[in-house]
């Protein structure tokens, strides 16, 4: 094929005739096929038109985009194909090859060979083209394939063809994005900074005097080249006094450099000019260096050593500088002299909210605060001229950006609310009162005007500055706190009536973030919420989704509530088209809180809503559907929108099935709503929605307590999806099959092909290389459900759960983590719970008894929850009641020790139930959390942040903040009921091996163990021994330790004090004759322990009566709450055990007639030594847990049990801080800065992520405000997130903030 063929191939892909186009793909799809089989030979002559070369087909199309007499149209073709090809192809993954064949070594050799020289050759548009393949080629090759570039680029930096200059900058820019996120591969770019930014800052100097494009080209590529360095590290050469002096200066004169422009034209598409960006990166870099290394204030203790000097350097020689420059560009700006971008605005905004922070630049702003929030920030927060014709042209668009302000992130807007924030907050003494006083002047204006004479858009910039400021004055402290009724009656509901529309969504939606504010009068609320509910019906769309959410904080008063029960399907109507009007999960969370508050009256249209919402949801997912092959930068926004709406649509349904828990007959009907949602999403392999789906389903179950058949059936659809896509979602996937097996265990005990299936996915995740532990402990936790509630009807699965465990046990480096560990071990321990004969007969034909039992016994002490330490106990215990002749050889020897691995797990039990019973507390609102009040500080004339002059000493600063964090670990840890005392929680010892911490305690576990108490059931194991099977009971009773001799009869008294507990429960509810306890009162397993009698030994630990033995383990016991410490119990059973020493002679003449093995167990516990009993009586049923977790912040994580782990570590380093009135401010920025590298996409799933907690976090603090304890599900998996509890989260309880939070 000659190359006019093949030119002409490229020019028939831009025919607007579609099936020419398709035709001229496939020709050249076929054309790289031969270039990829055969290496071609042609000449290329200007004047035939001939190719010649050894190059392949990538190589072609690199002379074709670099040749000067093509068409313009031919070569961007060309360009675009060589770039999709690159993208496809250049990673040599398996998974890549599987999708698109490889491109060979000839083609990736000539591509590098002559990529730079096309960039240099080619249009604007398709150096762009080109530079992206560049980049995919550094990423994958560079520096081991391609060393030579580094080379290529300097001599391109130093050229004096200004075009070569520029290809090099572009060069250059690409490689550095490839290291500018890595915080530890720094070498490359610190040899960038030294070797070649001198030459770079020349470059951008001379720039800067030009006015020419191409100039400005070059220093906006050198700017951003500079801030994508620093972006996570300061090289140290960047750090010396004459590269910040030298890059300093270009920033200077770049921002200052006058441009002129036509007020009446000028508008943001000019901010894509070369000059306004290059302007824009001079401002980001000048940020970035302030923020992240040169602010003192912001500054971590942990880099004061590696910047502190920069820092010093950078706050005494450049700020003032650019503090001058920036309060000039604002000057000039508010004077019309000056033209600023919107996001150079938003920058410059961000600037002086860190200065705020830092002693000598507030110095530097303060003069200068009236002027700024009257002239710069007001402004930005007045409704404009775009905000009009975006509220006209495109009404769904201005709600998204106003009402999620990540959808509208780092805008002008945005930064100047930050602004004003910061200003109230941290200098609330020096500009509060201004800031107010200004808002009550140009309120009082408008009020006093004519309406001729108002300026409606003056008057929604001094609502919106309200709103900003709503998390402080609404405080109980707040100096206006008894104004803001009149507030709001003079100045927002008013405006529920103004003409203006975006007037009445600015009242709404300010009156909203005061709904906390209560009127004096009740006519007065009745009457605002009548406005509010009537503008529901507005002709405009913003004022009826202000209304809506204004609506949301009102129906926790009761009147409003009945008012809005009467119309509740009509309001329910109002906001399920609402939701097809903006096709945003905005209003969904409404409907969820509506759902959850009118559960009762829900019922008789449940169906109904139901049917409603899944039209809502075909109608926006068949969109996604349909534009999905078609997905591009034009239409990802959209979807990405209209996916967001599908979540809040299936998570609002969830939500409804869930409330209606009391109506099976209802959810039933939904499930025929429901299940072919679910059937459509994971027939679709819709993979975003499987999450919601999978929650859904797992409602509908829970909500019933059954598995339909409408359910079984979709079981064939949900086990599909896991053999496609479900390995990586099996997280999301156990509560729902949790659910199948236990709510639907007597079909699947029936069901040999349903076992097959569910072993086939457990067994899938436990062999499979796609999934880190985390995946592999759900499928541990799925086979241990199956144990737990198909004992006796499962036998088949169990060796097969057996020999999938001992894959892992029996490897010595194939476990990484101690939870995997542990649930591992407990596949082991519930096959023995299960059936001891079956597990032992499967290990001992493998022999792999010795190795398990090994292994299990040496890691009694990670087991660490209620639930692990139960589980242990029940399946050592089931071992030993085998006759010993039935015992493997290699654990009739071993039988003490299991014995005594019991006991080690007896010691912590009491201590680890009293944590769950805190955790229980702290998550139900009963401890005390006035110690973390986070109410806003208005006490004190001075902000702390203006107090002392010595601004330049921070070692006070760490080190109050180092004892803030000790003091907060210590209330933690009281809170929690830990006796660690403050050397615990700060050693730097680590007990732990390498497999990190033990599992953390889950309250809302649930399983068929919690029916058993532990006491009760090793004390009726003993008596069955010594009856049925003496040999293994005399074999571990003599070989016990006279301590653990007095333990094992601290056990049978603690067991017989349950038995007396339940008894008395059940006399008590005999008693009542059904009636409902008004109050529950149980008592602790560890309280009344000193009542009369209650500390007398049995006559033997065997002799249980026979009323006893029956109530064994059948009876249920929920766990009663303490009322003393075991601590407090010893210290009392040690005075009653040195009174008894005075009784031993009459307590001998008494029992003649007792067992003989209990008078010897007696009789070992007078002989011991009451100072030795009393210290072991002090450790015994404590754990002490190591404060000091493995430390994973110091390498980069990899895997992704590395990431949860440093999740987990981060979080915890993080909240450490949670109380100090700076917290919000950091979150706000941390967040910023780990949002910035993100996709657009990406961005907006986190912000559905955060608006659905909110609201959670709402729904909790509103029903723990109530008193009212939701019967929360916590599957035996307890995987479901929303259930967890944040331990170091003090600030519940206190959700006056919540709607400022969500402003942030």
């Amino acid at each position: 094929m000659d190359l006019q063929t093949l030119v002409g191939l490229f020019d028939s892909t831009l025919h607007p005739d579609p099936a020419v186009r398709k035709t001229a793909e496939q020709q050249l799809e076929q054309v790289r096929k031969r270039y990829w089989t055969f290496t071609l030979s042609y000449i290329l002559h200007a004047k035939d038109g001939i190719l010649q070369g050894h190059e392949g087909f990538l190589g072609v199309l690199l002379q074709m985009i670099s040749a000067a007499d093509l068409p313009l149209g031919t070569k961007q073709a060309a360009s675009i194909y060589f770039k999709n090809r690159v993208r496809r192809s250049w990673l040599s993954s398996q998974r890549a090859l599987e999708q698109h064949p490889p491109i060979s070594e000839n083609d990736r050799t000539a591509t590098k060979e002559n990529i730079l020289a096309a960039i240099y050759a080619s249009s604007q548009a398709i150096k762009l083209q080109l530079t992206e393949c560049l980049g995919i080629i550094l990423k994958h090759d560079f520096p081991e394939k391609w060393p030579q570039f580094t080379v290529h680029l300097k001599e391109l930096l130093h050229a004096q063809d200004a075009q070569r200059v520029y290809t090099g900058l572009l060069a250059l820019l690409e490689l550095i994005k490839r290291y500018r996120y890595s915080a530890t591969n720094r070498d490359v770019l610190n040899e960038i900074a030294k070797e070649l930014f001198p030459q770079v800052q020349k470059i951008a100097e001379q720039a800067i005097a030009s006015d020419d494009e191409l100039a400005m080209r070059m220093a906006w590529l050198s700017f951003k080249s500079y801030y994508n360095t620093i972006q996570s590290g300061l090289p140290v050469s960047l750090q010396e006094p004459a590269n910040l002096v030298a890059w300093g200066t270009s920033f200077i004169k770049m921002i200052e450099k006058p441009v002129a422009f036509d007020k009446d034209t000028i508008d943001e598409d000019s901010a894509k000019e070369p000059v306004w960006k290059a302007k824009k990166w001079a401002v980001r870099s000048v940020n970035r260096l302030y923020s992240r290394y040169g602010n003192p204030a912001l500054l971590p203790s942990s880099n004061a050593k590696k910047h502190g000097a920069f820092a010093k350097l950078f706050t005494a020689n450049f700020m003032p500088q650019i503090m001058r420059v920036y309060l000039q560009q604002i000057e000039g700006y508010t004077a019309g002299q000056v033209w600023m971008s919107l996001r150079i605005r938003g920058l410059v905004a961000q600037f002086l909210s860190d200065c705020i922070k830092e002693k000598s630049a507030w110095k530097l702003l303060k003069p200068h605060t009236e002027a700024i929030v009257a002239h710069f920030v007001f402004p930005q927060l007045c409704f404009t001229k775009a905000d009009q014709e975006l509220w006209e042209d495109n009404p769904v668009e201005y709600v998204q950006k106003r009402i999620d302000p990540l959808d509208d992130f780092g805008s002008a807007t945005v930064a100047a609310s930050n602004l004003l924030i910061d200003l109230a907050f941290d200098r609330k003494s020096a500009t509060l009162n201004t800031i107010l006083g200004f808002v009550n002047n140009v309120l009082t204006t408008y009020l006093q005007s004519t309406e001729e004479t108002r300026d409606p858009r003056a008057k929604d910039g001094a609502l919106n500055m309200m709103s900003a400021l709503c998390g402080a004055l609404i405080s109980r402290k707040s100096p206006i706190a008894s104004t803001l009724p009149e507030f709001l009656l003079t100045h927002v509901v008013p405006e529920f009536k103004s003409q203006y529309g975006f007037l009445r969504a600015r009242a709404l939606d300010t009156y909203c973030r005061y709904s906390s504010v209560e009127f004096p009068d009740k006519q007065i609320s009745r009457s605002v919420f009548e406005s509010v509910f009537n503008l529901l019906h507005d002709p405009e769309l913003p004022v009826r989704v202000h209304a809506a959410l204004a609506l949301q904080p009102m129906i926790e008063n009761d009147e409003n509530r009945d008012a809005l029960a009467i119309h509740l399907p009509q309001v329910m109507q109002v906001f399920l088209n609402l939701t097809n009007e903006i096709d945003s999960d905005t209003i969904t969370h409404v409907i969820e809180e509506f759902v959850e508050v009118f559960a009762d009256r829900m019922a008789p249209f449940a169906v109904e809503l139901a049917q409603q919402l899944r039209d809502t949801f075909m109608r926006v997912m068949g969109d996604v559907v349909s534009n999905q092959p078609e997905l591009n930068s034009s239409n990802i926004e959209d979807i990405s929108d209209k996916t967001m709406a599908a979540m809040g649509v299936l998570k609002t349904m969830g939500t409804l099935v869930l409330n209606l828990e009391n109506s099976p007959e209802v959810v039933y009907r939904l499930e025929e709503v429901v299940f072919p949602i679910a059937r459509f999403v994971l027939d679709q392999r819709v993979v975003d929605l499987y999450d919601e789906v999978f929650e859904i389903l797992d409602c509908c179950l829970f909500a019933v307590k059954a598995v339909s058949p409408n359910a079984w059936n979709l079981f064939g659809a949900i086990y599909a999806c896991f053999k496609n896509d479900g390995v990586d979602f099996i997280e999301e996937m156990l509560p729902l099959l949790d659910n199948y097996v236990t709510y639907g265990m007597d079909t699947v005990a029936t069901n040999s092909d349903l076992q097959e299936r569910l072993f086939d996915m457990i067994e899938s995740v436990m062999k499979s290389d796609r999934v880190g532990e985390n995946e592999c402990i759900c499928a541990c936790k799925l086979a241990e459900t199956i144990m737990l509630h198909g004992r006796g009807k499962v036998d088949g699965m169990i060796p097969g759960f057996i020999s999938l465990a001992a894959a892992y046990l029996l490897v010595g480096d194939a476990i990484k983590t101690t939870p995997f560990l542990v649930h591992a071990l407990e596949i082991v321990l519930n096959a023995l719970h299960y059936n001891p004969v079956i597990t032992l007969n499967v290990l001992e034909q493998y022999q792999w008894t010795e190795g398990i039992f090994t292994r299990l016994v040496q890691s009694t002490s990670k087991f660490s929850r209620v639930h692990d330490k139960k589980l242990l106990i029940f399946g050592l215990t089931a071992v030993l009641n085998i006759p010993a002749a039935q015992l493997p050889p290699s654990l009739q020897n071993g039988l003490p020790q299991l014995f005594e691995a019991v006991l080690h797990v007896f010691q912590s039990l009491g201590k680890a139930i009293e944590a769950r019973d805190a955790l229980e507390r702290m998550y139900e609102g009963d401890d005390d959390d006035e110690a973390f009040d986070n109410e806003f500080e208005w006490d004190g004339a001075e902000d702390e942040l203006d107090g002392g002059e010595d601004f330049e000493d921070v070692d006070d600063a760490d080190e109050m903040q180092s004892a803030f964090l000790k003091e907060l670990a210590g209330q933690a840890a009281k809170a929690l009921g830990s006796d660690e005392d403050e050397a615990d929680l700060n050693s730097d010892d680590d007990d732990d091996d390498d497999f990190g911490s033990p599992l953390d305690e889950e309250y809302t576990l649930e399983s068929p163990l919690d029916e058993i108490d532990a006491y009760i059931h090793l004390q009726d194991k003993l008596a069955e021994m010594q009856h049925a099977n003496a040999a293994v009971y005399d074999a571990i009773v003599q070989n016990l330790s006279q301590e653990n001799t007095q333990f094992v009869q601290s056990l049978m008294e603690e067991a017989n004090r349950q038995r007396e507990a339940l008894a008395a429960q059940q006399q008590q509810k005999d008693q009542e004759s059904g009636d409902e306890i008004v109050q529950n009162v149980v008592k602790s397993k560890w309280d009344d322990e000193d009542a009369d009698g209650s500390d007398e030994a049995p006559e033997a630990w065997d002799a249980s009566s026979d009323s006893e033995a029956e109530a064994g383990v059948s009876v249920p016991a929920p766990q009663p709450k303490k009322k003393k410490t075991i601590a407090e119990r010893i210290a009392e059973k040690q005075a009653e055990r040195e009174a008894k020493k005075a009784e031993t002679a009459v307590a001998d003449s008494d029992d003649s007639d007792e067992d003989a093995v209990a008078k010897k167990l007696r009789q070992r516990q007078l002989e011991i030594d009451s100072d030795r009993q009393a210290a072991e009586d002090l450790f015994a049923g404590i754990t002490i847990k190591d404060a000091q977790a493995k430390d994973v912040l110091t390498h980069t994580p990899k895997t992704q049990d590395e990431f949860d782990e440093f999740q987990k570590a981060l979080v915890e380093q993080i909240e450490k801080a949670k109380s100090s009135r700076l917290y919000f401010s950091f979150l706000e920025k941390l967040v910023r800065e780990l949002a910035l590298p993100l996709k657009d996409s990406e961005v907006r799933t986190i912000s559905s992520a955060l608006n659905a907690l909110a609201s959670e976090k709402q729904k909790a603090s509103r029903d723990l405000a109530k008193g009212k304890k939701k019967n929360k599900k916590a599957t035996l998996g307890g995987v479901q997130k929303t259930a967890e509890v944040d331990m170091t989260d003090y600030s519940r309880g206190y959700d006056k903030f919540d709607d400022f939070d969500d402003f942030m």
